[in-house]
């Protein structure tokens, strides 16, 4: 059957023939023997003791004859007149699979190159048209990426919300903040590793999430994958959540648990971990 029946639908014309339904209508990307899947992790919001998933982290897994390879493996298989397609591939994925989520009513986080030029705005714009005719609204879907206010502004007069990814150091880029006035901006797993070395350096963490709230950001941080993560977390101020701890990221059609959980399950004493899902 064609994607006109099972998955998304109408794409970008260039991309049809590289992004494709399998028999349960989850899209995929296809570069020659590599298959390109879409994986999502919940995103929870901290308030009054509960965590509440509010979006969902989207990025794609190469997949290599049923096994899931590292991205560096399978880029070093791309030849460079391939990158830029492929690159709108990786792109244009997490939004043809927004209605597999799993889980209604959330945002959906994903990502832009910005090397990726005009055709990527185009494929974002289409994108954010065919999605509206189907009631999933610009405003929930929330883009990450650099410090490039241009590109900010081109996402926000497509009506999308602004992330802005903070990778690998402990240090924020003020100035990117105030140039892009980003909703979110979100820790990696790196940055806030360099938090979790010890008590002293956790400690460190609150002064910045401070500050980024003055700035009239909220703070997510990636990485929550154990008590004392989500201890240093919370005792910070962080807004939203996202690690393996709370839930671990699985393929597009994985059922994954709703509504409010407490926090207390969570923590160190207070209550067994259990797995949210099978």
């Amino acid at each position: 059957m064609s994607d006109a029946f099972f998955g998304f639908g109408e794409l970008p014309q260039d991309l049809t023939a590289r992004i494709v339904a399998d028999e349960v209508g989850l899209e995929f990307g296809v570069h020659g023997d590599f298959r390109l899947r879409c994986a999502i992790q919940p995103i929870f919001r901290h308030a009054g003791g509960r965590l509440t998933p509010v979006a969902a982290d989207a990025h794609v897994v190469p997949y290599l004859k049923g096994q899931p390879v590292a991205v560096s493996e399978f880029l070093a298989e791309v030849a460079a007149e391939d990158r830029l397609i492929v690159g709108r591939v990786c792109e244009v994925l997490p939004l043809a699979n927004v209605h597999n989520m799993g889980v209604e009513g959330i945002a959906l986080l994903f990502r832009q190159d910005i090397n990726a030029g005009a055709a990527a705005l185009d494929d974002l714009g289409f994108m954010v048209r065919r999605l509206a005719g189907e009631g999933f609204e610009a405003s929930q879907l929330i883009c990450e990426i650099g410090g490039d206010e241009k590109l900010a502004c081109s996402l926000r007069a497509l009506g999308l919300r602004v992330a802005l990814g903070h990778h690998g150091s402990a240090q924020h880029d003020g100035d990117a903040v105030k140039r892009v006035m980003p909703e979110i901006v979100r820790l990696d797993r790196a940055s806030f590793e360099r938090f979790c070395a010890d008590a002293a350096t956790g400690r460190l963490l609150r002064p910045v999430v401070s500050e980024l709230k003055t700035l009239g950001a909220e703070v997510l941080v990636e990485g929550i994958d154990n008590e004392s993560r989500l201890e240093i977390a919370l005792g910070a101020g962080v807004d939203l959540f996202q690690g393996d701890l709370l839930e671990p990221a699985k393929l597009v059609g994985s059922v994954f648990a709703e509504g409010p959980r407490e926090t207390s399950q969570y923590r160190r004493g207070e209550c067994v971990v259990v797995p949210l899902f099978g």
